[in-house]
């Protein structure tokens, strides 16, 4: 379903407004991730603002006022649509790994998770995990708080997790013979 998402600016007579698919943020309504499409300046206008920490608003019931996460960069990716309309999808860096460490925002696109959460973690901690943990270890992560779903119309789970903790966590469960090898 698409939404209006406008930015608007008095103190330069700028107002402006596009349509949006999907978006996430989290309880302090910081966006982590949105897709907007309309004409050019608009979608640019907009998409601007959120990147340079100005607020904007998503016509939503009820209207969500947001803007950037402190400390977040962001990426824009951009697509020319027919005549003079622009796609642009504003991502978080936590979307991509980095040499700061590996993903922690996570982009779900089917029912169960599970899969995904671990591929992040076996990819991005050099902590031993297997394929069969996959179930128990989504689980657990969201049990202990270190997996949680962002609010929005997409479906974005946030990963905030040491290595220490993983370790500690995956050590003690092979110990007390809840998982194996």
């Amino acid at each position: 379903m698409l939404e209006k998402v406008r930015f608007r600016d008095y103190s330069n007579g700028i107002d402006v407004e596009a349509f949006t698919d999907g978006y996430a943020h989290d309880e302090y309504s910081y966006l982590y991730l949105l897709s907007v499409a309309g004409h050019d300046s608009s979608v640019k206008a907009i998409t601007s603002a959120l990147v340079s920490g100005r607020s904007i608003e998503i016509m939503s019931e009820p209207v969500i006022e947001a803007g950037a996460s402190y400390g977040q960069k962001y990426r824009i990716m951009s697509t020319r649509l027919p005549g003079t309309l622009l796609h642009q999808m504003v991502a978080s860096e936590g979307f991509f790994r980095s040499s700061d460490g590996p993903a922690n925002l996570l982009y779900v696109d089917e029912d169960y998770p599970a899969p995904l959460v671990y591929e992040a973690v076996r990819s991005g901690y050099p902590v031993p995990v297997i394929p069969e943990w996959s179930d128990w270890l989504y689980k657990r992560l969201r049990q202990e708080g270190h997996v949680h779903e962002l609010q929005g119309t997409k479906k974005v789970l946030s990963l905030t997790l040491d290595e220490e903790a993983l370790d500690s966590l995956i050590s003690d469960a092979v110990s007390s013979g809840e998982i194996s090898f």
